[in-house]
């Protein structure tokens, strides 16, 4: 165990977006890659899910893959908001993480239950690599 505290050298943005339906919380099916840790690993302070379109009334799943295949971690209840029009401000949330450190090329990842009725879901993670 290392006597001094890490911090992440360089910041990490990773994204992705999620559109195609896939109701397994397995680890399986169509799971979209947002974020892989560095060669030391890495720290996921905040996820932040926008919608382009319309989401409809899903859930978005978020899944952690340190070397054994995808295993649920998290979920985002989107309800069933209006679609983003020129009027309408689109989905969009956001989840802070004070303990979500991924082991060195683990990755994170995400699905959504429900086909979406226009857009897409658009997957942010931020966070720093150490």
């Amino acid at each position: 165990m290392s006597t001094r505290p890490a911090f992440a050298a360089t910041p990490a943005l990773g994204f992705g977006a999620v559109s195609t339906a896939n109701t397994n919380r397995d680890g399986t099916g169509t799971i979209v890659d947002v974020l892989t840790a560095g060669a030391s690993g890495a720290k996921v302070e905040q996820l932040v899910l926008k919608a382009t379109g319309d989401p409809a009334d899903s859930v978005v799943t978020i899944f952690l893959d340190t070397g054994g295949g995808y295993k649920l971690y998290d979920e985002f209840d989107l309800g069933n908001p209006a679609a983003a029009s020129t009027t309408d401000v689109g989905y969009r949330v956001t989840k802070a993480y004070d303990d979500l450190v991924l082991p060195a090329s683990a990755k994170l990842g995400a699905a959504i239950t429900v086909a979406l009725t226009s857009g897409v879901i658009n997957v942010w993670a931020h966070g720093g690599h150490y």
